[in-house]
């Protein structure tokens, strides 16, 4: 089947070659950038988690420092020391005398400080302060109720936790795989069409080059993915840290709630009195809505990973079903909120269309792309709009994705579905996309169509027949 190639053959091959390699790297480097990335926000979620305990702290001893009662001050103070990321708390009046202060070292219990009896406070007027340096994040939070009291000193320790770490790893792991399979499927995709075009041009040519679209789909799609894979944790990252506040919270909430209970031989009066003190009513109220957006949040990640299942799968790539394509355009645009965000809204006008007969996770694929580089092609700075309308008659559906953008010069509207052809920075696109979606709804027997107008903005159509046409090579 395979035959030994000559030096002349080996010359025609090589461009391909160095292409293949250039975006099977290109590909793992995104792994790496994407871990890298999603470790940072592991960051961001320990600076927030210390000015979480720090804003809680303040909320709970300012009403101490009024009366002057350390001692309730003291045990809040240890009740924040219990998160074992804690390594100190001081707090102090507004000229830096400090009132009470509590340190650790790691797997030990808190211990108190009696130096020094004086510390430089901030001279800001923000009511949270942070910084960081080799040993912990320090995080200053005011203290006021009417009027400034003093300040919180919280202490964390610079270092993440080892098991976000482990699961961090794993999810690196993960992410390699799929690059280096990616690499390798999108170098073995370049490699087995220059082999047949040079070797068995002329007795391969129709079943090969078929193969080979169907595989350049595939890993176009996981290029996709690589790319919208730090966007994709950013946007879970999001939900899980209020989840995780929500959570700080309810364990407050019922550490008020084990009081009550604790308290059964009291009167009415000396009930209503421990209630009043602790906030109860408030607390009780507020329960519901805790519960109800931790919810929301879980809801939330779910719905994002199903989202993902759904695009990622490659079980039924061109497995042809009669769908419903607004759900899956729904669906993508949820995977692509991140690319969205701060660039360009979207507004919907969907039509009520019939079931179409198609390949879901193509069509998806398609939609993914249109939407991104509608994203993209808005200027920096200026928040964009993005049109998308849909429609049908008796035979045919079509899909109109419009932006608002700055439009595409007539000599690149010449190379727009050419493989490889890019206006993109070196490094941050295949080139690949326009050509694989034209191919796509190509090969289900209807149309992607291009127009545009400098300084206007650019209107790409779809139009897919409801009732796929019998094609040759077909699944």
């Amino acid at each position: 089947m395979f035959h030994r190639l000559s030096a002349s053959q080996w010359k025609s091959i090589k461009p391909a070659l160095l292409i293949g390699l250039a975006l099977a790297a290109l590909q793992i480097g995104s792994g790496v950038a994407a871990y890298y990335q999603s470790k940072s926000l592991l960051w961001d979620g320990k600076y927030q988690t210390a000015q979480n305990l720090s804003r809680g702290l303040v909320v709970a001893v300012a009403d101490q420092m009024v009366v002057k009662d350390y001692a309730s001050v003291e045990s809040r103070i240890l009740q924040t020391m219990s998160n074992v990321e804690v390594a100190s708390v001081m707090l102090t009046d507004t000229s830096g005398r400090v009132l009470s202060a509590l340190k650790r070292k790691p797997g030990q219990e808190p211990q108190l400080m009696f130096d020094p009896y004086w510390i430089p406070t901030p001279t800001s007027e923000q009511p949270v302060l942070q910084s960081r340096d080799d040993a912990y994040i320090t995080t200053w939070a005011k203290v006021s109720l009417g009027s400034d009291l003093g300040w919180v000193r919280l202490q964390t320790y610079n270092e993440l936790d080892s098991a976000d770490l482990g699961s961090l790893r794993q999810q690196n792991l993960l992410l390699s795989v799929l690059s280096v399979v990616s690499g390798i499927v999108i170098l073995g995709v370049f490699l087995w069409r220059a082999y047949f075009t040079v070797v068995k041009r002329e007795h391969m040519f129709e079943t090969q080059l078929d193969e080979a679209t169907k595989r350049l789909v595939q890993s176009e799609k996981l290029a996709s993915l690589g790319e919208l894979a730090a966007g994709v944790a950013h946007e879970i990252n999001n939900p899980v840290g209020y989840v995780s506040s929500n959570l700080t919270t309810l364990q407050k909430y019922l550490a008020v709630y084990e009081k009550v209970l604790d308290a059964p031989e009291a009167d009415s009066e000396e009930m209503a009195a421990l209630k009043k003190k602790l906030n109860y009513a408030f607390i009780r109220d507020d329960l519901q809505n805790l519960v109800k957006e931790t919810q929301e949040g879980v809801g939330r990640v779910k719905a994002i990973i199903q989202d993902l299942k759904d695009y990622a799968r490659t079980n039924a790539a061109t497995h042809y079903v009669a769908s419903d394509i607004q759900v899956g355009l729904k669906s993508t645009l949820n995977i692509a909120r991140n690319q969205l965000k701060n660039r360009a809204d979207v507004r919907l006008a969907l039509g009520n269309l019939p079931l179409v007969e198609c390949a879901p996770s193509q069509i998806d694929q398609v939609f993914l792309n249109l939407i991104v580089n509608a994203a993209q092609a808005m200027p920096e700075g200026k928040m964009g709009l993005i049109d998308i309308r849909t429609d049908c008659n008796e035979q045919d559906v079509w899909i109109e994705v419009q932006d608002n953008g700055p439009g595409i010069p007539p000599e690149v509207m010449k190379k727009i579905f050419d493989p490889f052809f890019t206006t993109k920075d070196p490094g941050t696109g295949t080139g690949l996309g326009l050509s694989v979606s034209q191919n796509i709804i190509q090969q289900h027997g209807g149309k992607l169509e291009v127009s545009s107008t400098v300084g206007v903005g650019t209107t790409f159509k779809i139009t897919l027949p409801i009732k796929r046409p019998v094609a040759k090579g077909s699944a």
